[in-house]
């Protein structure tokens, strides 16, 4: 299957994920404070379509769209999914993924490929078992709190443009 292209005539649906994909951190964040039953429950979008999308940009514009966060939101958004049945059904079969899992398409994001590829092997999984929760924990830390405090260390300068506080 070849990657989905953003360009600038359809990136609005490359931003309407994004904001899933916001709401989708907002509520791991809220609930649970990492991966949690049902997180993905507001994923409206198909994070098939951004987890290994390319984007085309119109020669001298700003990027339409930050590419490398739309990836990992969806890749991050798999795994929430992952988790869920994991929650409802201790085990993980991946029904809509798996395919695109084995095939790779989450490359470019190893650790959170790396878990799922894990948890997909694992299949069954006694909710005893601390091993998905420990395994998610650093994804949750690094993409979801990473992201947040990146947030808070921007800031206005002279100007008027963002930049990130070293």
């Amino acid at each position: 299957m070849t990657a989905h292209t953003i360009t600038n005539e359809n990136y609005g649906e490359a931003l309407d994920a994004i904001r899933d994909i916001l709401l989708l951190y907002v509520d791991m964040a809220e609930s649970y404070s990492g991966f949690g039953h049902a997180t993905d429950v507001n994923v409206r979008f198909d994070p098939l379509k951004f987890v290994d999308a390319e984007l085309i940009n119109p020669p001298g514009y700003a990027p339409l769209v930050d590419i490398a966060f739309l990836r990992t939101g969806s890749a991050v958004a798999i795994l929430c999914s992952l988790y869920d049945e994991w929650c409802e059904f201790e085990a993980v079969v991946g029904q809509q993924f798996k395919d695109a899992i084995q095939a790779g398409r989450l490359r470019l994001v190893p650790d959170i490929d790396r878990v799922a590829r894990e948890a997909l092997e694992r299949g069954d999984m006694r909710l005893e078992d601390p091993w998905f929760d420990e395994a998610v924990e650093p994804i949750y830390q690094r993409h979801v709190v990473g992201y947040f405090e990146a947030l808070s260390k921007m800031h206005r300068r002279e100007g008027g443009d963002g930049h990130l506080a070293k």
